[in-house]
């Protein structure tokens, strides 16, 4: 009986992490072309907004397996349709903001 407590746990805690979503693959070159539009700078506007997207990305990649998986689906479905790592990273602060900025993370 101890031995089907047991692995009853490591099943419900294995199952609680198979539902962890993988970290968006968003495309910056299309939010950042947008951005940038037809202005004078464009060149200068899409390379500082593409490394500002690779930044974000980076962050967020840094902490999205310390976040619970219903902040991780919430905020990809919240950020698909715009697919920018800014509001993903806007995101996560509303919902997991201990997870991310707690002290040893």
């Amino acid at each position: 009986m101890l031995r089907l407590t047991a692995l009853a746990s490591a099943l419900a805690c294995g199952a609680s992490l198979a539902h962890a979503e993988m970290l968006p693959a968003y495309d910056p070159e299309a939010i950042c072309a947008a951005v940038a539009g037809g202005a004078a700078r464009q060149e200068l506007i899409m390379r500082g907004c593409l490394d500002f997207q690779e930044r974000t990305r980076k962050e967020v990649a840094l902490a999205w397996d310390k976040l619970p998986a219903p902040v991780q689906e919430s905020c990809t479905k919240a950020t698909q349709a715009t697919g920018d790592y800014w509001k993903l990273k806007n995101c996560i602060d509303r919902e997991a903001p201990i997870i991310v900025h707690a002290p040893g993370h």
